[in-house]
């Protein structure tokens, strides 16, 4: 039988998690914290990519244990300490949980020579993200989640983002990956443990945690388009005489680049510019036996530009007169505590806030006074948010009575506040959202026998909207609201984990705050709750000696009352609204799989296939076309990665070699046209050398320098006829580049 951990998994406070795990995602051995590793990636055409891709999945069903005697002349591997999902609402090993998730972890990201959360999207199966931003900001998973916040959009927070406990949901720009021990994505409602804010999924970057001990890095990289970046990052004790009572982790990190344009009007090759530092400070106390606290500062300063498109869609060439500008200041705090002292129950309690200002302009018409179709207009917007949570939670108290039942009841609050100042062709404008939620949730584990549990979740909400709308009649919406799960898990052996799970879920109602709607012949003032129901079967494994694991997840989402965003105009006179449905379904799989070959060379992959249908409606703006009839936006049919890595024999010196291939299908832009972004199929690869504390690693993105769309625009920007037509902003062309690595 295989044994269980009872009771909340909290990460060890002796231990920062860095370059330990199976690695979920990716490689044979785990390098040394201090590697350094870069992508170069091989090209194959999309479809015979594709059935490779599918081909190496699709081995991982191969019964495992079989497999292993198969290898049984090859040298035991060393067994690597689990990885830890911690996003979910009970922490639990990766190779455990019964939910679709994917974890990237400390030693993969630095091997990989990745910078950005960008940088890990299409690595991951079912994730997307929508272009029209400096960094990627807005995420969908398995087709739900926002497509951007333009003047008059308000806040969408199905793909619940954090970093640490701290939410930054919809500003994914800050999203660097320096310092960081784990990056987790869990697809699907997320209802069970995050309600509202978690309809689609959750996307978590764990940082490093303090130790009681001495440690940290420095780090250099430099690459094509002018990238600058530097990083240091320190933790150890502060009390000699206790190491283990009081610690600290500091991270620092400063990246500059160009931002792959050429203003060709400006003669100027800085104005789509990257411009980001980012500070983190760690606390964690342990005053006693009974508690732990664990604190956090944050900051990040995001000074960008934005000038990616033109009227003539001229690639990397852009001719604006006033370029914009993408930034974002954040300022965020967290406070969490656990307490383990009594014999009925462990306590934890968790406090957040985030606060952030951002500017999104950019010149409206892409172009400048000589060209005659210019009308020299600049759009911006400006944002101050603030998110508030607190979460408080009793949980059972860990047992090695594995008959025992598991649970935990909780209550969380949360307050959104954002003010918005517009200013565009119509003039300018101020709006409020203003929204609370307070639920209580709470969810029961049974073993039903030795081997076999039912997992009970359930989640009541109460959420409140109240806006502020200047030159229109402000708009108010409630709801209370009902989510939850229930989970079925069955261990085949000690190896092996089925589940099937059925999770409802839902996304809060809400109004429409753009200033200039005209209500309702653009759009309507409000939008109703899409509910959502999914279905997930599922199965983990991995061979008896563990050089072979992989998982393989099926999933069917019903969506009722789906809400789509939607835009009507032309030019700098667009109406942004909100409008909901009638029906949509998603259905597909997520898989991945992990093979160490030989002591040298390990395999690894990932695959996810989507197939959706979106049912014919009627928008409320009755100049746009029928919608539906087809399948969603951002529902790629296919999405994938392979690759190969080798390792020298000495894990601590000598050279390693990496190369993968990742790839997207074609998929819709919008719920509205029928313009798409392309597929692709592109090659990244590292190759570097390490010296005990030191690494050096050249590494290289699209390596082939295939060419493939960010964002699709569909629409008429060129005066005087504003003809309707597609506008594209291309992806970053090939980058070489090389990084410098010292660890102590």
């Amino acid at each position: 039988m295989r044994k269980h951990r009872q009771g909340p998994l909290e990460p060890d406070p002796v231990d920062t998690g860095v370059g330990k795990g199976l690695l979920a995602q990716g490689f044979f051995s785990a390098p040394k914290a201090g590697s350094q590793m870069t992508n170069i990636e091989i090209h194959m055409t999309h479809a015979y990519s594709s059935r490779i891709a599918l081909g190496a999945m699709l081995f991982t069903s191969l019964p495992l244990g079989n497999l292993a005697q198969t290898s049984s002349s090859m040298e035991p591997a060393t067994e690597l300490a689990p990885l830890l999902v911690t996003a979910d609402l009970w922490s639990s090993e990766l190779d455990r949980t019964s939910a679709s998730a994917t974890v990237f972890e400390s030693a993969q990201l630095a091997a990989n020579g990745q910078q950005h959360l960008a940088d890990l999207i299409a690595a991951t199966p079912n994730l997307t993200w929508t272009g029209g931003t400096s960094r990627p900001r807005f995420f969908q998973i398995r087709g739900i989640g926002e497509n951007s916040q333009f003047e008059g959009e308000a806040p969408d927070s199905s793909i619940r983002f954090l970093i640490d406990d701290m939410d930054f949901t919809g500003l994914g720009g800050a999203a660097s990956l320096f310092d960081v021990q784990q990056v987790e994505v869990l697809r699907g409602p997320q209802a069970g443990a995050f309600g509202a804010n978690a309809a689609g999924g959750l996307i978590k970057i764990v940082t490093a945690d303090p130790t009681p001990y001495l440690t940290g890095h420095t780090e250099v990289t430099v690459g094509e388009d002018s990238l600058r970046s530097a990083g240091f990052a320190i933790g150890g004790p502060l009390l000699e005489a206790d190491p283990a009572k009081l610690m600290f982790r500091v991270a620092v990190q400063k990246t500059d680049a160009h931002g792959w344009r050429d203003n060709a009007f400006l003669n100027r090759s800085d104005t789509n510019a990257q411009d980001e530092l980012h500070l983190r400070l760690k606390l964690r106390a342990n005053p006693s036996e009974d508690w732990q606290w664990n604190g956090a500062l944050f900051f990040a300063d995001l000074s960008n530009g934005y000038d990616e498109f033109s009227l003539d869609n001229t690639g990397f060439t852009t001719f604006s007169d006033q370029p914009g500008v993408d930034t974002q200041a954040s300022f965020a705090a967290s406070l969490r505590g656990h307490y383990t002292g009594a014999d009925a129950y462990n306590f934890t309690t968790k406090t957040s806030y985030t606060d952030s200002d951002s500017i999104y302009g950019f010149d409206s018409d892409w172009t400048n006074l000589t060209d005659p179709r210019g009308y020299d207009l600049f759009l911006e917007t400006q944002r101050q948010r603030s998110v508030f949570n607190q979460e408080i939670r009793f949980d059972s108290p860990a047992t090695s009575d594995q008959s025992a039942p598991r649970w935990t009841a909780g209550a969380y609050y949360e307050s959104t506040l954002e003010d918005t100042f517009l200013t565009e062709g119509f003039g300018s404008a101020r709006t409020t959202f203003d929204a609370s939620t307070l639920a209580v949730f709470g969810q029961w584990q049974q073993p039903l026998n030795d081997s076999t549990r039912l997992i009970a979740g359930l989640r009541v909400e109460d959420y409140d909207l109240k806006t502020e709308i200047e030159f229109r009649s402000d708009v108010a919406f409630s709801d209370t609201l009902i989510g939850g799960k229930l989970v079925l898990e069955h261990d085949l052996n000690e190896r092996d984990l089925i589940f099937a799970s059925l999770t409802h879920g839902y996304k809060a109602g809400g109004a429409n705050i753009y200033n200039f709607l005209v209500v309702p012949d653009e759009g309507p003032a409000a939008y109703e709750t899409e509910t959502l129901w999914n279905l997930e079967l599922g199965w983990r494994g991995r061979s008896s000696d563990g050089r072979v694991s992989g998982e393989v997840i099926a999933f069917y989402l019903d969506r009722n009352d789906p809400q789509l965003r939607d835009s009507a105009g032309y030019g700098a006179s667009f109406t942004y609204f909100v409008d909901n449905g009638t029906a949509a379904a998603i259905y597909g799989l997520e898989s991945s799989f992990r093979a160490q070959l030989t002591d040298r060379f390990t395999a690894f992959g990932s695959l996810g296939l989507m197939e959706s249908d979106l049912d014919p409606f009627t928008l409320s703006n009755p100049t746009a076309d029928a919608a539906g009839g087809r399948e969603l936006a951002n529902v790629p049919a296919s999405s994938y990665r392979l690759g190969l890595r080798f390792d020298a024999d000495n894990a601590a010196n000598g050279f390693w070699a990496s190369s993968e291939v990742t790839g997207r299908d074609a998929y819709f832009e919008s719920n509205t046209h029928d313009e798409t972004r392309s597929a692709f199929a592109v090659v990244n690869a590292s190759i570097g050398y390490r010296n005990n504390a030191w690494s050096v690693t050249l590494w290289a993105r699209n390596l082939l320098d295939k060419s493939y769309e960010n964002r699709v625009f569909f629409f008429g920007n060129a005066a005087p006829n504003f003809e309707t037509r597609r506008y594209e902003s291309p992806a970053p062309p090939r980058q070489l580049g090389a990084t410098v690595r010292y660890s102590f």
